[in-house]
Parts: structure tokens; sequence; C-alpha cells
């Protein structure tokens, strides 16, 4: 296999694994199964459209639109390790803070 095969094995592997149940009990815990929810429709969303998502948009989501503090949102996307999930979703945490 190479190099792309395996990235896409690997970008497949995580999509399954964040839009399934187990995504879900690993941090519902922590989080909430809404803010989980919430997370899975964004990169429903942006699988469907074809279009990644800005960090930013992520964050403002969560916090503006969904009503979660700016801690919890930007904790949250620490823990899961938003950098992973490059090129679905895009950014960085210094834009978060600017």
């Amino acid at each position: 296999m190479s190099n792309l095969d395996v990235e896409i094995y690997d970008l497949i592997d995580l999509l399954s694994f964040t839009l399934g149940k187990e995504f879900l009990e690993k941090w519902r815990f922590k989080y909430g199964d809404r803010m989980i929810k919430l997370f899975q429709l964004k990169i429903i969303n942006s699988l469907r459209k074809s279009k990644n998502i800005k960090l930013k948009s992520i964050f403002r989501y969560l916090h503006k639109d969904s009503g979660f503090s700016e801690e919890i949102a930007e904790n949250f996307l620490i823990d899961i390790d938003f950098a992973i999930y490059s090129p679905i979703i895009v950014g960085s945490l210094k834009e978060l803070r600017a």
C-alpha cells in the first residue's frame, strides 16, 4: 500500500470511530451527549458538503451557537486531538485566541 492509501484508510477509520457509539461513550461523561452529537453533526455536514471546517468555526458553533463555555469548548477540541482530523478540520489554537 502506498502512503496515500494508508492515510485514506486511517482517515476512514477515524471517521468511523468519530461518528460511532465508541466516540460518544468515550467522551459523554466528560462533555455530555449534546456536545458530542453537535460535533458529529459538524463532521457529517462537512463530509456532505465536501468542504473542510475551520477550527474557529467549530469553536464558535460549540461556544456561541450552542451555549457551551469557551473553556469547555476549547478543552473538548484539545482532548479529542482536533489535529488528527486534518484535512477535515483546519486551523490552530492560536486562531481561537486571536
